[in-house]
């Protein structure tokens, strides 16, 4: 294998038929489960990823079936999600690679908690928990794969209050505080595998925000300025995660349409996959590169131009796609 791809799907409260999600869902139809299932399946057959990371899963039997409908039948897929929890959604993992272990990540690190006016209970968890799963390469390499998906930017109001303008600017901060903090833990994760370590990681999620927003700049972390002696740039490239398309669009003209989300008209991308140092191309022992990264949006509607009506079948995100490719003497890195 000397390529290999990693892919980020929001399956849109994948769930099965007849079993109710949030309170003001109906849920599922026989015929409406089967027609997501045939969607999914098929989106799945278009990114032929080796490893694909989902948000929004309600029941691993849902995904382990969507998995199944978008095999091509070559190498059995292992399918696995973060908690059986079956109260919220949630991520999961489906890979042909083989899983060494699988980790889930649910506590903020001890000492850490945030207090926010309006909620009732300090935040020491993630509200959906992180999954880790350490795979092996056909090399014998082993990779780490983390499945993240970030508080939304849907407000959080007080439910006895009138919303007014006022009371959604508060509930719009409430929820960035929140996935800040999760932001956070979850950089205290990637520091935990990658400082002093050659391992390589990537990561896979909704993360809510932009590549540029400070949420998700707490994640990566931010390259060294350029006039830092070397020792220190090292330490600081030690722990650094590079978004995917960020590496494509350096190396070449190629741009593929980059954005994963609708809303209200404006075009974004919150669906990421970051990777380390290990895959980039300016470390010269690294384990491979990122080769090429593919949106696949063509399903998502400006709904501010378009009469269409939303369509729960399909998901409101698209889905990303990166091939990574390995370098061809991997003995040579040290």
């Amino acid at each position: 294998m000397s390529r290999f791809k990693v892919g980020t799907f929001n399956v849109l409260n994948l769930a099965l038929p007849g079993q109710v999600t949030y309170s003001n869902d109906r849920p599922f139809s026989d015929e409406e489960y089967k027609n997501k299932i045939a969607w999914i399946g098929g989106q799945l057959r278009r990114m032929d990823a080796e490893v694909v990371g989902f948000q929004e899963v309600w029941h691993e039997d849902a995904l382990r079936t969507a998995v199944q409908a978008g095999s091509s039948g070559g190498r059995p897929v292992q399918v696995m999600v973060a908690t059986q929890e079956q109260k919220k959604p949630q991520v999961g993992l489906a890979t042909s690679l083989e899983v060494v272990q699988t980790l889930t990540h649910q506590d903020f690190p001890e000492g850490f908690e945030l207090s926010v006016t309006g909620i009732p209970e300090p935040i020491k968890a993630f509200s959906r928990p992180v999954l880790q799963a350490d795979l092996r390469l056909p090399s014998g390499q082993e990779l780490t794969v983390l499945v993240a998906h970030l508080k939304s930017k849907r407000p959080l109001v007080d439910d006895d209050h009138q919303v007014d303008a006022r009371a959604l600017a508060l509930g719009s901060a409430r929820a960035l505080m929140v996935r800040a903090a999760e932001a956070y833990a979850l950089r205290c994760i990637l520091l935990k595998l990658m400082q002093g370590t050659e391992r390589p990681v990537v990561l896979l999620g909704d993360l809510n925000d932009s590549a540029l927003a400070v949420t998700t700049v707490i994640i990566s972390g931010s390259p060294p300025i350029h006039h830092l002696p070397p020792q220190e740039k090292q330490a600081i490239w030690d722990v650094l995660l590079y978004n995917a398309f960020d590496i494509q669009a350096r190396q070449n003209t190629r741009r593929d349409v980059s954005y994963s989300h609708i809303f209200n008209g404006y075009y974004d991308t919150l669906d990421q996959i970051y990777v380390s140092q290990e895959f980039s191309r300016l470390n010269p022992r690294r384990l491979g590169e990122v080769e090429y990264v593919h949106y696949f949006n063509d399903h998502l509607v400006d709904r501010t131009l378009s009469r269409e009506r939303p369509d729960r079948i399909q998901s409101d995100h698209g889905q990303v796609v990166a091939t990574l490719r390995l370098t061809e003497k991997p003995s040579q890195r040290r």
